[in-house]
């Protein structure tokens, strides 16, 4: 009978423990569309730590001690996700960050609710209640032992997590894990830029500007995880892109493109430098297409829809002119946050006097959680006319196919948007173009959703590249279209972009643009072999012909 008492108040200590940790959770689930699956692992995860320790130690006010910073991180995550309905992320700390101590005060009058204080009140009572009866001073028994021996190993565990991996937004939840997160993402960031300023500012200019007497604008759309096989401008068997199929004549398709990775920070770092996939980390050391868009006298803007503290990407996008992420606008909140909210400052850098103008547009496109990437309105394919890996599939599968298919309706529509801008623009060259950092498996090949190093498909890296280019552009740059006709079905990979993008601008150097690489080029040379993580595309990868 004793023993039954003893377990009793022991399964009380857990649950005590557990609502400190899994009510701020159960909030965020209601309250918010998506949260990440590291959430419910971490909180979990650290209810059986904390049980070890109160169990080893049998010392009641060192555990609520240690639960103090958990009911506080506790408290504004709730307040997040009934405010903004979403889940604490290294870009909503960077928006904070990013508010004055007036706009705060402003927030938070704006946001106090009869929920949100209900909630937080009932919080509050329920730990004060459990506060005063909890207790950890057991006698020796099989639960106590279970419940030591799962938080000594997931101590060690998270230990190895925080210290070695320094994943800490994975491992410790809500804003306690985002905050390191933040910082050792921001100190990152510092150094990158501090490099970056420190190559720019050391190297010898020696580009020109073709047809420098005009006025130019070019603007580059950088989609997310685009897999061209789900653009019916490729073939696919559903009108996914309805307006980019309709241009026709008026743009060029590339259609022998991959990336040469199928991860953002990978793909992009290479792909918007000089560096190539083999070179390694030698993109701190070579030139952005932004950089070498500076020294070549254009106006520069970088426009983002996607985390602000990826370092490198976020030091080539500070050295734009302008920089933008509109995650600060949105207090970082990923979801419902549209790649169209963009617009409106692409307008703004399209009216901009400048002469010479480069506008990097980094969407969100067909980021995981792909219903939360288009408005309701672009719900249009929900049937089970799907092609995938096998004929049987779940209805959860064929959901993710059609979610996907149409945040790739909504990225054309955002694509017309822009472009629609872009004619209204009066310079004399213009040119757009479309391009992905990586592509997407959704049950296409084989069993999986998503995209990953250790088991690349071909729908993983065979991405989009297309280009527009106006009356203006044709009519002064024969060489650079005939060059543009004559090379769009040629092998391409998208680590040499940076010198696609800067002969397509006219940017010529003898130091910095290498033509043999460069599809907008007429002394183009394509590669035999293209390799992924040390895996040939040609030879392994592709399975079409």
């Amino acid at each position: 009978m004793k023993s039954t008492l003893s377990n009793r108040s022991l399964y009380f200590a857990f649950f005590a423990i557990l609502f400190v940790l899994a009510f701020p959770l159960l909030i965020e689930v209601t309250f918010s569309n998506f949260v990440r699956e590291g959430e419910y692992n971490s909180r979990l995860g650290w209810t059986l730590i904390l049980m070890a320790i109160g169990l080893i130690s049998n010392k009641s006010w060192l555990i609520k001690l240690l639960l103090i910073p958990f009911i506080i991180g506790g408290s504004i995550d709730i307040g997040y996700a009934i405010s903004f309905g979403g889940v604490f992320t290294t870009a909503t700390l960077e928006a904070v960050f990013n508010t004055d101590a007036n706009e705060a005060l402003e927030y938070i009058s704006a946001y106090i609710s009869f929920p949100l204080v209900t909630i937080l009140g009932f919080y509050w009572i329920v730990l004060i209640g459990t506060f005063r009866v909890i207790n950890f001073n057991f006698e020796r028994s099989k639960t106590k032992t279970t419940f030591v021996i799962l938080g000594t190993l997931l101590t060690i565990t998270a230990g190895y997590r925080i210290i070695f991996m320094e994943r800490y937004h994975d491992t410790i939840p809500g804003i306690l894990g985002s905050m390191p997160s933040y910082y050792k993402g921001n100190i990152g960031l510092q150094q990158e830029i501090a490099l970056r300023d420190t190559l720019v500012n050391t190297i010898d200019n020696d580009t020109q500007l073709e047809h420098s007497q005009k006025s130019q604008t070019y603007i580059f759309l950088i989609g997310e995880s685009i897999n061209r096989n789900h653009m019916s401008v490729y073939g696919y068997h559903r009108n996914t892109t309805p307006f980019l199929s309709k241009l026709n004549k008026n743009i060029i398709v590339f259609d022998n493109v991959i990336s040469s990775h199928v991860q953002t920070n990978a793909s992009l770092q290479v792909a918007l430098t000089s560096a190539a996939a083999e070179q390694g980390n030698d993109f701190r050391k070579s030139l952005s297409i932004i950089d070498t868009a500076n020294m070549a006298g254009f106006k520069t803007w970088w426009i983002s829809n996607q985390q602000p503290l990826r370092a490198t990407l976020a030091s080539i996008a500070k050295q734009a002119d302008t920089t933008k992420f509109i995650s600060n606008d949105y207090q970082g909140v990923e979801v419902d946050r549209y790649d169209g909210f963009m617009l409106p400052y692409i307008k703004e850098a399209l009216n901009d006097k400048a002469i010479h103008k480069a506008i990097f547009v980094h969407m969100m496109g067909s980021h995981a959680q792909y219903a939360n990437r288009y408005p309701l309105e672009f719900e249009k394919f929900e049937g089970n006319n799907v092609r995938a890996y096998e004929k049987n599939l779940s209805q959860s599968k064929i959901n993710s196919i059609n979610q996907y298919d149409n945040s790739i309706l909504y990225t054309d529509f955002f694509v017309q948007q822009t472009l629609a801008l872009l004619e209204q623009d009066t310079a004399d060259i213009k040119a757009l173009t479309l391009f992905a950092d990586h592509g997407e498996e959704v049950y296409d090949k084989i069993n999986v959703k998503g995209h990953g190093p250790d088991n690349v498909t071909a729908n993983m890296i065979e991405i989009p590249l297309i280009t527009w280019m106006s009356n203006g552009f044709k009519n002064l740059k024969p060489q650079t279209m005939a060059s543009l006709m004559k090379n769009k079905e040629q092998s391409f990979q998208l680590d040499n972009l940076y010198h696609y993008a800067t002969a397509l601008m006219g940017i010529s150097s003898s130091s910095f643009v290498d033509y043999n690489k460069s599809l907008s080029s007429n002394q183009y040379l394509p590669p035999k072999e293209r390799k992924v993580y040390k895996r040939s595309y040609e030879n392994g990868l592709r399975y079409r012909k």
